[in-house]
């Protein structure tokens, strides 16, 4: 049967005019239109009725907060070093740190980081108000929960990371370590280096010089009213502040001032422009792309990084294993640390810095070293030989004789001296072994970005956390930690499957008990020893924790 509008339209069979009939979508009303019975839309349910549900129904069985829920529980938050894991004796009731806690991994996990966010999630969020119980608290107690267990929190990742390494989710062979920049909270605005400092002071001494021209005119005028200018009262204020800030610089040797995070600094970033930032490093393991390790550095390069992290891999219990570098990691003295550690570091090379309009067949590559005689020898032919001391940490090579006759030096050479020099630096056998290491393992190399730079780019844009709400270092490290962890969460699940994780964790939570049962017990028995308490408490206490 067609309608008017030349469409097919099946008549329901049994069903009156404006009858309803229930579907698993919800309500469907009939209607008939021009004679014809046809279905109407899905109505939801009436907002008067009463309904009964418990928040246990309204979360899906395989959500996110059940796995956050699940972690927390079978963790040792007093082991961490949270605050208030045991009631007080006295005063006001207060919250438990479990809630909080889940509270504040959802929230990272899910883009919601602002405590004033996350107050109003308590109150609508149904995930949220499974995960902490129905608990409301305010943004002011859920922000100072979070000042106050700054450590702990940076330790509820290291315990997922150790996780995963018992349930083999860690190879422990392949890492790859990259760095990228977060937005700090702070302005540019607020930000000063020297050269700016020195622009203001002088600005504002020409400004206040003329005021005081003005001042001293107004005197010489006898019937003149001496009046002192609006302004110059706040540009003097100005002027200290800057000296101050001036002042402070050269006590501490730094070139630039944060007013409102005196951690962050100005770094480039991708769009060609800069900003307020912090360098975030990432260790990331090849197996599952677990990152396993994280540091927050307020140098803008890459350089001496590789070592450091490596460092901290070393401390956590990894040996021999292989690191993936891009080319800001290419430091000579980092590579020399990886090769006393051990460690097989496969890092991009950095090309020279030949000028631009120099053929490629004189770059400083195309020239050739001679390890037993100690020289170089150019593409001519000519001899280059050195010119300093073997201790010397840069060597320089030339020949001004062979330069002098060579028809190509017109090409070859730059500047005013007129003959090529290549220098040649203390770490130059490093580089060249790891030269030989990256192109022996250029297949493996390919593998560094899938493996490290994905987990930043899931971080920044479907977690939203390319900035940083909290401020100084020691805070910021938190904010990487529960960005991280809730990124760790999600790739476990991915590559156990929700069962799997949720039946480890239950295997993790009855080893959990047994521990925390034995913890109590020693606890009663040194109570008993130690405090003086009588036979008769101290029986029921150490029945009640067997």
């Amino acid at each position: 049967m067609r309608n008017q509008h030349n469409r097919t339209v099946r008549p329901l069979q049994n069903i009156g005019k404006n009858d309803k009939k229930h579907s698993k979508y919800g309500i469907m009303k009939a209607t008939e239109i021009q004679g014809v019975v046809a279905v109407g839309y899905i109505e939801g349910v009436n907002r008067e009725q009463t309904t009964y549900w418990a928040l246990e129904e309204m979360v899906t069985e395989e959500s996110m907060a059940r796995v956050i829920d699940r972690y927390v529980d079978t963790s040792d938050l007093e082991r961490l070093g949270f605050t208030r894991t045991q009631p007080a004796s006295t005063g006001r009731p207060g919250y438990a740190p479990e809630p909080l806690v889940k509270l504040y991994i959802y929230g990272y996990q899910n883009t919601i980081r602002s405590s004033r966010k996350l107050e109003k999630e308590c109150g609508r969020n149904l995930e949220v108000m499974w995960l902490t119980g129905g608990l409301t608290p305010d943004y002011k107690t859920i922000s100072e929960f979070r000042r106050q267990n700054i450590r702990p929190l940076q330790k509820m990742f290291r315990e997922f990371v150790k996780l995963c390494r018992s349930w083999e989710l860690v190879g422990g062979e392949l890492f790859a370590v990259d760095g990228s920049k977060f937005k700090a909270s702070n302005n540019k605005k607020n930000n000063f280096s020297r050269k700016k400092l020195e622009a203001r002071l002088s600005r504002l001494d020409e400004k206040i010089d003329e005021y005081f021209a003005r001042l001293d005119e107004e005197d010489r005028r006898e019937d003149a009213e001496t009046e002192v200018p609006e302004g110059l009262a706040k540009l003097i204020e100005r002027k200290e502040l800057y000296e101050a800030y001036m002042e402070h610089l050269n006590k501490t040797g730094e070139t630039e001032i944060s007013t409102v995070d005196p951690d962050a600094r100005l770094m480039g970033n991708n769009r060609g422009g800069v900003e307020m930032a912090y360098n975030v490093q990432s260790t990331v393991d090849g197996k599952h792309h677990i990152i396993v390790d994280y540091d927050v550095s307020m140098n803008p390069s890459d350089q001496g990084q590789l070592s450091n992290m490596s460092k901290r891999l070393i401390r956590q219990g990894y040996r021999r294993f292989t690191v993936l570098a891009d080319k800001g990691y290419y430091n000579g003295k980092c590579l020399q640390k990886g090769k006393k550690y051990k460690i097989k570091a496969i890092v991009s090379r950095q090309e020279p810095s030949d000028p631009k309009s120099q053929p490629k067949e004189y770059n400083t590559d195309k020239f050739r070293y001679d390890r037993e005689a100690d020289t170089y020898t150019c593409p001519a032919g000519a001899i280059l030989n050195p010119h300093n001391k073997k201790t010397a940490k840069r060597r320089n090579y030339f020949n001004k004789t062979a330069c002098g006759k060579c028809p190509h030096s017109d090409v070859c050479t730059s500047g005013e001296r007129g003959y090529r020099t290549i220098v040649r630096s203390e770490y130059a056998d490093i580089y060249d072994e790891a030269n030989q290491t990256f192109r022996e393992n250029l297949e493996l190399y390919k593998l560094r970005q899938q493996i490290v730079e994905h987990p930043f780019g899931t971080v920044k844009r479907t977690m939203d956390g390319g900035y940083f709400l909290l401020c100084k270092r020691r805070k910021v490290r938190c904010e990487i930690a529960l960005l991280f962890l809730g990124y760790n969460l999600k790739r476990a699940v991915n590559v156990l499957g929700f069962k799997e994780i949720m039946a480890r964790l239950d295997e993790r939570s009855r080893h959990f008990l047994r521990f925390f049962r034995l913890s109590r017990i020693f606890r009663a028995i040194s109570q008993s020893v130690y405090g003086n308490i009588p036979t008769r408490l101290f029986l029921p206490l150490l029945e009640t924790a067997i």
